[in-house]
């Protein structure tokens, strides 16, 4: 179960807890990795270098626009980068899903701090 605040307010609509993820766990990063790995060690030995190089050029390609999807798509941005927490204190940040016409989904950094021995969030 993933904790998620369905607040049905007037300018936010939806809260989910999210924590990023490690920089080699990501989607962006693990996969091309291991793909550029297999692109080494079997393409480059097996075909003729012109078009080996073809064949990274067409997985720069694909990492790019990877790349620009998570600039442009906040919810493929939560995919890639972020993995759904169910607490708050593992949650690091927070997708906000605003209500219709009331803007953009953003990814909001959470800020927990202690205050005279009592949590405060925020």
């Amino acid at each position: 179960m993933v904790l998620r605040f369905n607040v049905g307010g007037k300018v936010v609509d939806r809260v989910d807890l999210i924590r990023k993820k490690k920089w080699p766990w990501r989607l962006d990063v693990l996969p091309f990795a291991v793909l550029y790995a297999i692109w080494m060690v079997t393409i480059v030995p097996s075909i003729d270098i012109v078009d080996a190089l073809i064949v990274l050029g067409g997985l720069v390609s694909i990492h790019v626009l990877t790349l620009l999807f998570t600039a442009w798509s906040i919810d493929f941005k939560c995919f890639v980068q972020y993995s759904k927490v169910n607490d708050i204190y593992a949650a690091d940040s927070c997708k906000v899903t605003p209500a219709k016409f009331s803007g953009s989904k953003e990814v909001v950094p959470l800020h927990i701090r202690i205050l005279c021995g009592a949590l405060v969030l925020g």
